[in-house]
C-alpha cells in the first residue's frame, strides 16, 4: 500500500517538475541568451539591430534642436565655387581665406576638414625653375628675377607662413587596403607604444593614410583624421577618438580641435580594472593639464557615439552656417566670428562624402564633427550602445548592457580634477 502512494506521488511531482520545469525553461532561456548576447560571448545580429533601431527612435525624440553660437561652420558651398573659383582654391587663395579668419575675424580655432596632400603647382613656379635650369639658363638677369619672384610664387609657403604658430588643425584620413600606402606627412602621435608599456588598445587599425604636404604640416603640427566608423547597418553612430596606425595612437580632428581650444592637454587612456595582458581595458580618454585632468567616456573602441542635435544642414538650426566667399571676400564685419570654433567643410555637391546617420537621409560625414566637439564642450560625450567596456575584459560581473545604459543618458559635466 506504501509503495503505491509513493509512486502516486512521484508521478504526481514528476508531471508537476515537467510543467514547471517548461515554464522554468520558456522563462530562463531569453534570460541566458541575453547574457550571452551582452557579455559578448555569442552575439545576436537581430539583438543588434534591435538595439540600433531603438537608439535611433530615441536620439530623434530627443535632439535638443538648438542652436550653439560657439561653433561656426565655414562652408565651400555652390556659392563659394562659383564665385571664388573651382575647388581646390589656388594656397595663396587659401592663405588670404585663413589670413581672414585668424585676423580680422579673430577665431579662436580653426578646423579644417580638408587633406592638402600635393604642392600647389598654380603659380607654374615649378615650370620658371625648370626653364631655369635648360632653355633659359644662359638668359642674362632670367635667375636673378626669378630668385626674387619666387618667395611670392611658392604659393604653399605662403599658406604655411600663415598657418605657423596659430591655432589651426589640418584634417588628414587613414586607409587600410592591400598595398597600405602613405601621403603626406602625420602629426605626433597622442599616444605612443612606450606610454602603454607592452598594452594595446582596441581602437580601429589602419595601415595607410593620406595626409599633409611637409610644409603644411610642420607649420600646423596639430591634425586630425576624419574618417568615419559605420555600424553593421551603414549608418554612423560612432565617432572614433583615437586610431591605430604601426604601433601609435592618432586622435581624430573632433578630438584635435576640442584640445586645441582647451591649450592641449595630454591624453592618456583611462583604464578600467580586469584587463589582460595583451589588452588594455578602458572607460574613456582622459585630458591632463596643469595637475588636473577631464574624462571623455568611451567605449572599448575609443570611439563615442554623435549626439545628433538634429537633422542637420543650415536648416538643421544646430550650428550657424557662413559662406566661404563671404569671408573670402570680406563681407562679413570685423570680428563676427571673435572667439568662436570655426569648422571648413563642404555641401558643395562633388566635394562632400555623404553618410547615412539615424537622424534620417544622407549628410555630409564632416557634420559628426562640430557636434562631436560641442559634446566635448558641454561634457555629454557618450559611449557606443553596441560595444560596451565591459566586453573588453570578459571578467566584469555585471551585465554589459547595465554600462550601456548608463552611457546612453546624457552624462554629468566633465569637470577638471
Amino acid at each position: 500500500m506504501a509503495s503505491q502512494v509513493l509512486a502516486v506521488y512521484a508521478r504526481s511531482w514528476g508531471g508537476a517538475l515537467r510543467r514547471r520545469g517548461m515554464r522554468l525553461l520558456v522563462v530562463l532561456l531569453p534570460v541566458v541568451l541575453a547574457l550571452l548576447h551582452a557579455s559578448g560571448a555569442w552575439r545576436m545580429p537581430v539583438l543588434d539591430r534591435l538595439d540600433q533601431i531603438i537608439y535611433d527612435v530615441r536620439l530623434r525624440a530627443t535632439m535638443p534642436r538648438t542652436l550653439d553660437n560657439r561653433i561656426v561652420i565655414v562652408d565651400l558651398d555652390e556659392r563659394s565655387l562659383q564665385e571664388i573659383g573651382h575647388w581646390p582654391w589656388g594656397r595663396d587663395k587659401l592663405a588670404r581665406f585663413t589670413q581672414e579668419l585668424l585676423q580680422r575675424q579673430q577665431a579662436a580655432v580653426v578646423g579644417f576638414d580638408v587633406v592638402f596632400s600635393e604642392p600647389d603647382g598654380s603659380s607654374g613656379l615649378a615650370h620658371l625653375q625648370h626653364l631655369a635650369q635648360g632653355a633659359l639658363r644662359q638668359t642674362p638677369g632670367y635667375a636673378q628675377a626669378l630668385q626674387k619672384l619666387a618667395p611670392e610664387l611658392d604659393f604653399d609657403h605662403r599658406f604655411a607662413q600663415v598657418l605657423q604658430g596659430q591655432n589651426v588643425v589640418l584634417g588628414y584620413y587613414f586607409t587600410s587596403d592591400r598595398d597600405g600606402g602613405a601621403r603626406g606627412l602625420l602629426p605626433q602621435p597622442v599616444v605612443s607604444s612606450q606610454q602603454l608599456m607592452g598594452q594595446t588598445l582596441r581602437a580601429t587599425s589602419w595601415n595607410g593614410h593620406g595626409s599633409n604636404i611637409p610644409v603644411l604640416a610642420q607649420a600646423a603640427p596639430i591634425a586630425g583624421f576624419f574618417n568615419a566608423m559605420s555600424d553593421d547597418d551603414g549608418v554612423v553612430r560612432s565617432l572614433p577618438l583615437l586610431a591605430q596606425y604601426q604601433g601609435q595612437y592618432y586622435e581624430s580632428l573632433a578630438l584635435a580641435v576640442f584640445r586645441t581650444l582647451l591649450g592641449l592637454p595630454e591624453v592618456r587612456p583611462s583604464y578600467v580594472p580586469g584587463g589582460s595582458d595583451q589588452w588594455a581595458s578602458v572607460q574613456g580618454i582622459e585630458l591632463h593639464q596643469d595637475g588636473r585632468s577631464q574624462l571623455l567616456p568611451t567605449d572599448d573602441r575609443l570611439a563615442v557615439l554623435v549626439p545628433y542635435r538634429g537633422p542637420g544642414g543650415q536648416r538643421g538650426g544646430s550650428f550657424a552656417y557662413v559662406s566661404a566667399a563671404e569671408v573670402m571676400q570680406g563681407q562679413l564685419p570685423a570680428a563676427h566670428l571673435q572667439d568662436k570654433v570655426v569648422l571648413v567643410g563642404s555641401t558643395a555637391p562633388g566635394l562632400q562624402d555623404l553618410r547615412a546617420t539615424p537622424v534620417g537621409g544622407l549628410t555630409p560625414a564632416w557634420r559628426r564633427m562640430p557636434t562631436s566637439s560641442h559634446a566635448f564642450w558641454m561634457g555629454r560625450a557618450q559611449c557606443s550602445p553596441t560595444t560596451p567596456v565591459a566586453t573588453t575584459s570578459r571578467k566584469s560581473p555585471w551585465p554589459a548592457c547595465c554600462w550601456r545604459c548608463c552611457c546612453r543618458g546624457w552624462g554629468r559635466a566633465p569637470r577638471w580634477h
